[in-house]
Order: C-alpha cells, then structure tokens, then sequence
C-alpha cells in the first residue's frame, strides 16, 4: 500500500483516536496514583491550593506532587489558576474521584491498569508458548476488589441491590442458608451477615488470600 492508496481523513481520524488511548492509558496511571496517595481526597477537602499547600496536606513529597498536579492539570482533571499559582480540584470532578464518592469513585477503577501491566510480559510469553499467567501474579488484586466491592456494597447491597428480588428481605429476616460462590474477600457476605444475624452465609472461594480476609473482616 502507498501513500497514495491511504484515506487521509480516515487516517487522521485514526490517529487522534489512537493519540487518544495513549494519552487516557498515561491519564489512567496518574489517577491510580492520586488515588492510592490520597491526594484527590486531600484536593476536594482543601479547595483551591497550592502546590506547597497541598503536599504538606497530604503528606507527601512536594516534587512529585508538582509533576503529578501538571499531569492532572495537562487531562482537565485539576485545574491551574496561573494567576495566583494554585490548583482546584472541581466538586463535579471531586463527586467521581474521592473516596467520599462510594460507588461513584472511578479512581479506584483505574488502579486495574497498573496491575495489569505487571503481568504484561507473562502475558507475551503466553501468546507465544500457551499455558497462562498464576491467579497469584496478580498481587494487588484482592485488595482492589475488596475496596471496590466495598464501595458498592455499603452503599447499594441492603437498600437497593437484595430488595430487587420479591421477598428476599423477609426471608433473610427469619433466617435461610445463603452461599456466595466466588466470594472473593467476602464483604457481601460480612454485610449481610450483620445486618440478617438469622440468617447463616458460607463464602466459597479458590483463593486462600481472599478467604484469610474474609475471616478477618468477619
């Protein structure tokens, strides 16, 4: 194929797209980041701040908090007054990023990515050889599921989620077995433990780690 062969509108459009994937992907990370040190949390309750501010807020180094506000800043996710030098976290943004967000928080979605990517040569090596990659390898995974599932949970499970099957409240109020196959760290099951001591709940699951946590919580 030549130059010449090439739609060059389709071609552009393309390339906006792809430009697009990776500057979300570099996006992405930066959000997990944010989210794992807290700082959208601190941004929303400080208001508008500054570089300086912000990092002792949160505890943290002001060189990679500046570089971290200029990533956010650079995806329209923070934005910069030049005037005064400070950084503002808006609330629409703040109501899908903070962790007082509950089922809303996407920040904590986005910590998928990195985990991902560390098991991004297993996966290569298994396109080309067969077999896959150890539930084991992906080490941060429980934890981002529990605090996923937590967040929806507390929020929607007792109120929303169970009430949407005719009688079952009434049920687990007097008392009936229940087993969640593929309980993962068990929030679910703890919740509904609390709140139906009536009723008993066994959580199955073929990851130990997963279990130990369950225990723990429960």
């Amino acid at each position: 194929m030549t130059q010449a062969d090439l739609d060059m509108k389709r071609l552009g459009n393309f390339g906006k797209k792809i430009g697009g994937i990776l500057n979300g992907a570099a996006a992405a990370l930066m959000i997990s980041v944010g989210h794992k040190v807290a700082l959208f949390d601190t941004m929303s309750d400080c208001g508008p701040a500054s570089v300086e501010k912000i990092s002792e807020l949160a505890g943290l180094d002001k060189r990679y908090v500046r570089e971290w506000l200029a990533a956010m800043t650079t995806a329209e996710i923070v934005e910069y007054d030049s005037n005064r030098d400070l950084y503002t976290l808006p609330a629409e943004h703040a109501a899908m990023l903070t962790r007082s967000a509950g089922p809303r928080n996407q920040s904590l979605y986005m910590q998928y990515i990195p985990l991902l990517a560390q098991v991004e040569d297993q996966i290569v090596h298994h396109f080309r050889n067969g077999g896959g990659v150890p539930y084991s390898e992906y080490t941060t995974f429980h934890a981002i599921m529990a605090e996923a599932s937590a967040a929806r949970f507390d929020a929607l499970l007792i109120n929303t989620v169970l009430p949407l099957v005719p009688g079952l409240i009434d049920e687990l109020s007097d008392g009936i077995e229940v087993a969640d196959v593929g309980c993962g760290s068990g929030h679910a099951i703890n919740v509904m433990g609390a709140t139906f001591p009536n009723s008993k709940f066994t959580g199955i699951d073929f990851s130990e780690e997963a279990i130990n946590v369950a225990r723990t919580e429960s």
